[in-house]
């Protein structure tokens, strides 16, 4: 799996975010902060239809499916990768690193 999360990670597309989204989650994998920070990985469906993954910092709230959520931009902070899904990671390329909030 970590294979194919390589191989996979190196086609994913990185654009910015110019203002916040709201979206749905689709899922989410936390991230870890410790002696190696890695970012949290979400996969979000926005505007009903597209689905995009959100490459945030170790501390991104922790979410659920179906969680609606307002996604803020964020600058990296140099860190270089996500914790695989096993599912979507070869086939939902759009990424963009942001910061994750519950909409209650």
């Amino acid at each position: 799996m970590a294979d194919a999360l390589g191989k996979c990670e190196k086609k994913w597309q990185y654009s910015k975010l110019d203002h916040p989204i709201k979206g749905i989650v689709l899922l989410h994998t936390k991230g870890y902060c410790g002696y190696a920070h890695i970012h949290a990985n979400t996969v979000v469906i926005i505007n009903n239809a597209d689905t995009i993954r959100i490459d945030g910092p170790c501390y991104t709230e922790n979410t659920a499916m179906s969680d609606s959520v307002l996604i803020s931009p964020y600058e990296t902070d140099g860190v270089i990768g996500a914790i695989g899904d096993g599912k979507y990671d070869c086939t939902i390329m759009k990424t963009c690193y942001g910061i994750i909030k519950k909409i209650k």
